[in-house]
């Protein structure tokens, strides 16, 4: 049995554009019905960005909670998959891709240094494109702006170069799914379907399961 980790925000949480409420099969669960030999633990958070803290929003800082929970002790995984990026392009980050992709790379040093020869395999997965009806939702309008969306389209080259660099395994998740046009940034039911069936191949090729 293979063991994954898949770390990522709301759209590895499960977040329905529609209600806010948790889609009942987001795509790591899919992913684990496609793939009966792994066993899959989902670490998906709302709001969680790359390494930016957010007041009363603890367990966000994507690269703390990565070292406190799984750097610290010893490794359970042969694939880590993380999927993050969309929360740095918050208005009050001013984050660039080229900065995400930094910081996801330092991701996969931090991992190999800790755990050396038996260090699990790392696939980068660049997030979904945010859509211009972001800037039509009630909330997301006040969170993300019209540079948020173009940022985003360069998410996949730099975050590719890092993974390229660094030795990681990478995938473009915009190839594979969409954001809802219901909030620009979510994924709907379906969409969670076809970045599953696109991340299974993924692990097949990494793992050979």
């Amino acid at each position: 049995m293979k063991k994954i980790l898949c770390f990522g925000d709301s759209n590895t949480w499960g977040h329905n554009p529609a209600d806010c409420t948790q889609i009942p099969r987001p795509w790591h669960v899919v992913a684990g019905e496609l793939l009966p030999d792994c066993e899959i633990t989902p670490d998906g958070r709302c709001g969680r960005s790359t390494k930016f803290d957010v007041p009363d929003m603890p367990d966000t800082n994507g690269l703390k909670t990565f070292r406190e929970k799984y750097l610290a002790g010893e490794n359970d995984f042969d694939l880590i998959i993380i999927m993050l990026g969309t929360n740095d392009l918050l208005n009050h980050f001013d984050c660039q891709p080229e900065e995400t992709a930094d910081t996801l790379a330092g991701y996969v040093r931090e991992c190999r240094e800790r755990f050396g020869a038996d260090a699990p395999e790392i696939l980068l997965v660049s997030p979904i494109e945010v859509r211009r009806e972001v800037t039509l939702h009630p909330v997301f309008k006040e969170l993300y702006d019209m540079s948020a969306i173009e940022r985003s389209k360069r998410f996949a080259r730099e975050i590719s170069s890092a993974a390229a660099k660094e030795g990681a395994h990478f995938f473009d998740a915009s190839t594979a799914a969409a954001a809802s046009p219901i909030d620009g940034v979510h994924m709907e039911a379906c969409e969670h379907e076809r970045l599953a069936a696109a991340i299974a191949e993924q692990i097949k090729l990494i793992l050979g399961v």
